[in-house]
């Protein structure tokens, strides 16, 4: 709306400027609905855009499956968890293995075997089961080759003879006692070469 039109109507300055100051609140106010209205539509477009390559991706993985051998990747889980399941149960027997020997290798050597390999040769390892720490049914077969092959078995328990403990303490004296004065003669020596 113009001034000039206003003028034309008979309406005054006065009035010509209340009339001005409500059509710019007027306009004002459709501006900002305008506005709101355009920032609608824009966030609508975007949204619609997103969804357009959101279903274009939806029909490419569609297709992508079409052409899949679904009996195949069946079969193929399938033979993955057979494989990983014999793999656990392989590591699971090596583990108990692994223990079993050890156990024995521990009993042997508290019965005091010489050679636990010539021991292990004469058990029947498949008459012994592990339970826990224990090897239930070689204690029978121990003492049974005990008393054919006594010769494969020492003592079981230190006898103390042969002096080893006190050996032991005065060969680590004498060393100790080398270091000494080793020692001090490296120290006499830079002293005397330094006057």
């Amino acid at each position: 709306m113009k001034r000039e039109f206003l003028k034309e109507m008979g309406l005054t300055d006065e009035q010509i400027d209340k009339v001005m100051s409500e059509n710019g609140k007027d306009v004002e106010k459709a501006k900002g609905d305008l506005e709101k209205v355009k920032n609608d539509l824009q966030a609508k477009e975007t949204e619609l855009d997103t969804t357009k390559v959101q279903l274009n991706t939806a029909n490419e993985t569609i297709e992508s499956y079409k052409s899949m051998d679904i009996e195949a990747i069946k079969k193929s889980a399938e033979e993955y968890k057979f494989k990983f399941e014999e793999a656990q149960k392989k590591a699971k027997a090596d583990m108990e293995k692994l223990q079993f020997d050890h156990a024995l290798e521990n009993a042997l050597n508290k019965a005091g075997a010489k050679n636990t390999k010539a021991v292990k040769a004469l058990i029947n390892l498949e008459g012994l089961k592990l339970n826990k720490d224990e090897i239930i049914g070689l204690k029978e077969q121990l003492e049974k080759i005990k008393e054919e092959n006594d010769y494969l078995f020492g003592e079981t328990e230190p006898t103390g003879t042969g002096g080893s403990i006190g050996g032991g303490a005065k060969l680590k004296q004498t060393k100790e006692n080398n270091s000494k004065t080793d020692f001090i003669n490296v120290i006499k020596e830079v002293q005397a070469k330094r006057q």
